[in-house]
């Protein structure tokens, strides 16, 4: 049996701590509870949302649907070799709760990736990533159920489509999978990655130190914790624009007005070019408009200083693309899962 609460207030579920209400709230502690949803009459009369740490979303106002929060917990090891280990983590479990585990057992690679808020489940549907490493380097197969069919499947990585901050669970499957778990492929032997730019001057300051993912680790705490605003404090969705990736045309573009532009070569004639930058260069980095704003440690932080409508927040949002598009003709994309 599962309990479906009615006028259910996200204020509490979502980290920008906007007061919207959900017609229709129900939270799945397992697979069981999962299938028994799926057969009530809400279910299969209400548009849905799969809500997981409430990290990457902004909600506009009420949804009038029905919201599914999965909080099952669970961490086992299915296989073990002098090379690496296949952890199954249930889609509930804290992101960064795994990654500190993991550490402390000497499982290895996704060290880079420590701090990010949400859940498993929001971590492999958004394909996170920070200071050199992505998700999906490490993801080896993701199980959850078909909603329609109420099958579970298990999909391996190639079958994820991951891309830039996205997969298939964002574009063909959504709202119509729901991940359950999934299996990390982690690395026994040390493998450091120092490839970001930043961990390579910490490195290069401080010679004497041989570093080891631990240390990879503390370093990638200290910098976001220096960046980044305390989400109790100041309610936030993290990064709210995804770095835009921009063609050699264009970016000669940019460089014609700013020599200096930041740029990052990720394809054959295709590079990626910092949005805090973008928004810095156009004066919005620490602005505020009412009670939004952007965090003034950090460009692409929008903090919520005290609306409980989410319009408010995108409208400010909208606000930073238009300037960004008119001064380097580059639209923003929003990071952020924008829910109406």
């Amino acid at each position: 049996m599962v309990t479906i609460l009615e006028n259910f207030s996200l204020k509490g579920r979502n980290t920008f701590a906007v007061d919207a209400k959900a017609r229709h709230f129900c939270e799945i502690k397992n697979e069981i509870q999962l299938l028994s949803l799926l057969e009530t009459q809400t279910f299969q009369q209400s548009c849905r949302f799969f809500l997981g740490g409430g990290s990457n979303v902004l909600f506009l106002d009420d949804f009038d649907g029905l919201v599914i929060n999965l909080s099952n917990k669970g961490i086992k090891i299915l296989e073990s070799t002098d090379e690496h280990v296949l952890v199954e983590v249930a889609a509930g479990e804290n992101w960064h709760k795994f990654v500190e585990i993991s550490l402390r057992n000497k499982f290895y690679g996704i060290e880079n990736l420590a701090l990010i808020p949400g859940t498993i489940g929001g971590a492999v549907v958004q394909n996170i990533g920070a200071y050199g490493v992505e998700l999906k380097e490490f993801l080896h197969s993701v199980r959850g159920i078909n909603v329609k069919s109420s099958e579970f499947i298990t999909l391996a990585n190639d079958d994820c489509y991951f891309g830039y901050r996205t997969s298939i669970f964002k574009t063909k499957l959504k709202g119509n999978f729901f991940i359950t778990s999934a299996i990390f492929k982690l690395l026994k032997r040390p493998k450091v990655n120092l490839s970001y730019n930043e961990l390579k001057q910490i490195v290069r300051r401080f010679p004497f130190i041989k570093p080891d993912p631990k240390y990879v680790f503390d370093q990638v705490v200290r910098l976001r914790q220096s960046k980044l605003p305390d989400i109790v404090k100041f309610p936030n969705a993290g990064s709210f624009f995804k770095n835009p990736v921009i063609g050699q045309e264009q970016l000669e573009f940019v460089k014609s007005k700013f020599p200096d532009v930041p740029n990052y070569q990720v394809d054959n004639g295709w590079y990626k070019i910092p949005a805090g930058w973008l928004i810095e260069m156009t004066g919005w980095k620490g602005r505020r408009i009412g009670n939004v704003g952007t965090y003034d440690k950090h460009a692409l932080v929008i903090v919520n200083y005290g609306v409980n409508n989410g319009k408010e927040i995108l409208e400010f949002a909208k606000k930073i693309q238009q300037e960004v598009y008119e001064k380097f003709n580059i639209l923003l994309e929003t990071e952020v899962e924008i829910v109406s």
